[in-house]
């Protein structure tokens, strides 16, 4: 599914209307149902409140409040003020509501006595719309920070009020949602952090819109639900054998770091790779081997022998690991992964982008994504999307930018953003059965794009689905593993948003 900047949201409505015909009526009027009934399902009864601004949004939230009436709902509405002058068809939404008997209350009375607030069960937030940049002040901020005191659930029409659409970015009070209905395609700010956070569970309602336009928009973002995932995952044929699943090999290892190439390597296995080889330095020795996995050293290893590589998992940041590292960008026919120490590594050799050939996923971290492009870590996390399309452009990699909202982009392709895992992931390992799996994906012939990007969004399906029987603390990188099978099979068969 593609996902939408606010001014290609603008312009896939103003083509509705100007060449499809679409009163702006209609289409407000599909939103409101669009929310309606996602409050139907989940909030079967109880009275509205309604808090309206001074925009498009507001007449969203007048058709709200007349549907919800006529369908036997009380409704309380507060908005600036009744001499507030709103957009035309917003206006006539308004005049529709006055005329059936909706009250209408301003902001300053609900401010003085919020208990207007406290007599309803649902609360709805249409006061800023798509267009807001920065950050809100005055009478506004007191009317969101009531509405984030309150204890009711709270659903915001397309938007969280003080979440920048196109970034995310929160940068004074803003709603904080249980719910939030978006129309016709998901915008930037309802993905990525610290917006994510603000929207709650996000409904995505075409709201009526021509599917010209929305499969048309030509966008440099994007995301997966599970019916739009599943094709891309590699099936077994009944001939299947292990020689045709693909080879893995996974180089690393370091004293005291032999489990992190033993999980990268069992994390291919479960991805479904026939074989997996990790390779080690002379007279290493491998406790944890699990008995399914081969091991070689460096000397013994056949470059030629793998389908896909992944490099780094406990590799260390020894001299002979950046030496064995810089052969390794030189095998043009394999794809490689490359993660933890091997990028650490990477960030030593200058101009190394220049030294790679043929196909590289990189997998770093924040920390690691600093080291790489010479800025600090506070920078990478402000600018995650522009820096993930710069980068993997200028690198000619596919680059997976780990962390909440985990990014893949490439030098071809839009930007994709996950939207699966949590703060289960946040331990020791995940990483390196991160990396694991997309070497395993690679093996079985998957183009690297596609590959890090099934990889990351089953990688977090894991990690939900984890999360979800162990709790969000104290889960273990190997706790992934056995569900990773059970994801890839349709365990988790759900659009997260």
């Amino acid at each position: 599914m593609k996902v939408a900047a606010a001014q290609e949201m603008r312009e896939i409505d103003r083509l509705a209307m100007a060449e499809y015909h679409y009163p702006g009526l209609l289409l407000m009027e599909q939103a409101a149902l669009a929310v309606f009934r996602a409050m139907l399902d989940r909030f079967p009864s109880g009275r509205v409140g309604i808090l309206c601004g001074k925009g498009n949004n507001a007449g969203d939230g007048w058709a709200l409040a007349r549907l919800l009436t006529l369908a036997g709902t009380e409704v309380s509405v507060f908005s600036p003020s009744a001499a507030v002058n709103l957009p035309p068809d917003a206006e006539t939404n308004r005049q529709i509501a006055r005329a059936l008997g909706i009250k209408e209350q301003p902001w300053s009375a609900l401010l003085a006595d919020p208990t207007g607030l406290s007599s309803c069960g649902v609360l709805v937030d249409a006061l800023l719309g798509t267009g807001f940049k920065g950050e809100v002040r005055g009478e506004l901020a007191a009317v969101i920070k009531l509405l984030n005191g309150a204890a009711q659930p709270v659903v915001a029409v397309d938007l969280p009020s003080g979440v920048e659409a196109d970034t995310g970015q929160v940068k004074g009070p803003a709603v904080r949602a249980t719910l939030t209905v978006t129309f016709g395609l998901p915008k930037v700010g309802l993905l990525v952090y610290p917006g994510r956070e603000y929207a709650g569970t996000v409904l995505v309602d075409p709201i009526g819109l021509p599917p010209p336009l929305l499969a048309g928009m030509t966008g440099d973002l994007y995301t997966l639900g599970h019916h739009e995932l599943e094709p891309l995952i590699p099936r077994r044929q009944p001939e299947a054998h292990k020689g045709t699943q693909g080879h893995l090999l996974v180089v690393g290892g370091a004293s005291g770091m032999t489990g992190a190439p033993t999980l990268a390597a069992l994390a291919g296995l479960r991805s479904g790779a026939g074989l997996v080889t990790i390779g080690v330095r002379a007279g290493l020795t491998l406790p944890e081997k699990p008995l399914e996995v081969m091991v070689k050293t460096w000397a013994e290893i056949r470059w030629e022998d793998y389908d896909a590589i992944v490099v780094g998992p406990g590799l260390s940041t020894e001299p002979d690991g950046g030496e064995l590292l810089e052969m390794i960008l030189g095998l043009e026919r394999i794809p490689r992964v490359l993660d933890a120490d091997a990028l650490n590594l990477l960030a030593q050799i200058p101009g190394w982008w220049e030294k790679v050939k043929g196909p590289v996923v990189l997998t770093p971290h924040p920390g690691e994504m600093a080291r790489l492009s010479c800025l600090t870590t506070t920078e990478v996390q402000a600018r995650r999307l522009a820096l993930v399309g710069d980068k993997a452009a200028e690198w000619g990699v596919t680059l997976v930018l780990k962390g909440a909202a985990t990014l893949v982009g490439t030098d071809t392709e839009p930007i994709y953003i996950n939207q699966t895992g949590n703060p289960a992931l946040a331990t020791a390992g995940t990483g390196d059965v991160l990396a694991g799996m997309v070497g395993g994906f690679l093996a079985q012939g998957v183009m690297p794009p596609a590959a890090a990007v099934i990889g990351v969004n089953l990688h977090g399906q894991a990690g939900d689905l984890a999360a979800a029987e162990i709790g969000a603390a104290g889960v273990l990188a190997g706790d992934l593993l056995p569900r990773i099978p059970q994801v890839i099979n349709g365990g988790l068969a759900n659009d997260h948003r």
